[in-house]
């Protein structure tokens, strides 16, 4: 076949006409198949969800349990001037009197406190009251100047116990660790007795209430937002007191026995947040 093309005649060959619709109907497909590989960018991107980070602010409450092991230096100082045991028997009695009583068990009470955080790291304040159990006794006998058969007694068990104290610690996340210092007020029973042969016992019982100081340190860890745990260990030391054993009639002098009370305390304990991140 023979076409005009720019006034110069050019000869197609037969099969080439045939190729020529079919070459356009392959470019039609493929044109859209290379447009769907385009990558078409997002109208909108997703905003970086905004992690609060945990703060140890506000209030808690919570309980406390654990173990104490206390300490009561006893000593005592007889008055000689009475007559009885006579210089020699009082300055025995004094000489062989100094002990250490050693009361110790279950501790367990409540605790509330309020915590700030800062650049300085947290700082809080924290209220206790403990119930503590626990009795320790000692029987002295054979005093020398005086009858092997007389005997000096004396116990003494702590059972109540409050303290009051600022606290400071260094955050890490969830973990928590302070020191702690402050007041500490105990009550203590004691008593004390003198039983001498062939006369009365003479006996005091005595509860007292002491004001002291308390220094410590511990850890806490937020297992929740509101829930945390952790471990304290306290040390107590309150004011020494006096009590006396009364002379007995005819034969006694009076008895001055001293304490000086300190307890170590390490106790679990629980506390929940008011108001959790």
């Amino acid at each position: 076949m023979r076409v005009a093309l720019g006034g110069a005649m050019r000869t197609l060959l037969p099969g080439s006409i045939s190729l020529l619709p079919l070459g356009l109907v392959a470019f039609g497909l493929a044109a859209p198949a290379k447009a769907g590989d385009l990558e078409v960018a997002p109208l909108y991107k997703a905003a970086t969800p905004v992690v609060i980070p945990f703060s140890w602010n506000g209030f808690y409450v919570g309980g406390h349990v654990g173990g104490h092991w206390g300490s009561d230096e006893i000593s005592t100082a007889t008055d000689a001037g009475l007559p009885g045991f006579g210089p020699a028997g009082a300055a025995s009695i004094d000489a062989l009197s100094t002990t250490t009583l050693h009361p110790h068990r279950f501790i367990g009470g409540v605790q509330a406190g309020y915590n700030w955080s800062g650049s300085g790291g947290v700082l809080g304040i924290e209220v206790d009251a403990s119930w503590l159990g626990g009795t320790a006794t000692r029987t002295l006998a054979g005093i020398p100047a005086i009858s092997p058969l007389d005997v000096l007694t004396n116990s003494t068990q702590a059972s109540f116990l409050s303290t009051y104290r600022l606290r400071w610690g260094a955050a890490f996340e969830h973990a928590l660790f302070f020191v702690t210092a402050g007041f500490a007020i105990g009550t203590l029973k004691t008593t004390d007795t003198m039983a001498q042969v062939g006369l009365p016992a003479a006996s005091t019982t005595n509860t007292a209430t002491k004001a002291g100081l308390a220094v410590g340190g511990g850890i806490d860890y937020a297992f929740t937002d509101n829930w945390s745990a952790g471990f304290e260990y306290l040390y107590i030391a309150l004011q020494s007191f006096d009590t006396t054993i009364p002379a007995t009639p005819g034969n006694s002098d009076d008895i001055t026995v001293t304490h000086k009370y300190s307890d170590s305390i390490a106790r679990f304990v629980l506390n929940y947040r008011l108001g959790g991140t």
